[in-house]
């Protein structure tokens, strides 16, 4: 499994991120001296001439994905894109929010998934960063064994590595004919969280594995 490093794009001015760049290049370097991932950052790893999408979507469709969450990363398109592929592929993420002066408006997507505070300046979280990406790996490996093994096979349930959100359930398409079942890992989402969900895909039931594994026949 490779990680993707998804810093602010190098393209246009990127005010009050000049810090970015250098801890993107510190958590590459960092991980390839300390762990078995292989990296790939955007900004550096995309030759010239090749579609930028399509390289995009091939990396992150079988890596650990990693935004690093500076002033500008929301305003940027591409940073953006990426993080809409990884949620929609459902790879491992976390978010390092390196914010310094803060966002105009924050991206609703990057939500959801792990996040690790660093210090833009002093970058000093790198092993806690690396840890919390090798957790995010097991428990996504964890999990597809877990469904691997389960005695039967079920076309008709959804099995979801993370927690479902809205974006993770648009991907998903209707069925007018019959109510599907997300299976997802414990614990469950909140009341709140859940009416949200429901309002919006009311053709589906949301349930985590071990209610899920509760209501089947024994």
């Amino acid at each position: 499994m490779a990680l993707i490093v998804s810093a602010t794009s190098l393209v246009g001015p990127a005010r009050n991120d000049e810090h970015w760049k250098e801890i993107a290049e510190e958590i590459r370097g960092w991980l390839y001296q300390n762990s078995a991932l292989a990296s790939f950052l955007d900004v550096y790893d995309i030759p010239a001439g090749l579609p930028f999408h399509e390289v995009i979507e091939h990396h992150i469709g079988r890596s650990v994905f990693l935004a690093i969450q500076t002033d500008s990363y929301s305003s940027r398109e591409w940073c953006r894109r990426e993080v809409i592929v990884a949620k929609r592929r459902g790879v491992p993420m976390i978010v390092v929010d390196c914010l310094n002066a803060g966002e105009e408006r924050g991206f609703a997507y990057l939500g959801n998934v792990p996040v690790v505070r660093m210090d833009p300046v002093e970058k000093d979280r790198l092993p806690e960063i690396a840890g919390r990406l090798l957790d995010e790996v097991l428990a996504d490996f964890l999990w597809r064994c877990r469904v691997e093994l389960l005695p039967d096979r079920w076309p008709d349930i959804v099995f979801m590595s993370r927690p479902p959100e809205l974006i993770s359930l648009a991907t998903l398409g209707t069925r007018e004919e019959e109510r599907r079942v997300v299976v997802y890992p414990d614990p469950p989402l909140d009341q709140e969280e859940q009416r949200v969900l429901r309002a919006t895909r009311s053709d589906l039931q949301l349930r985590t594995m071990t209610q899920w594994l509760a209501e089947q026949p024994s």
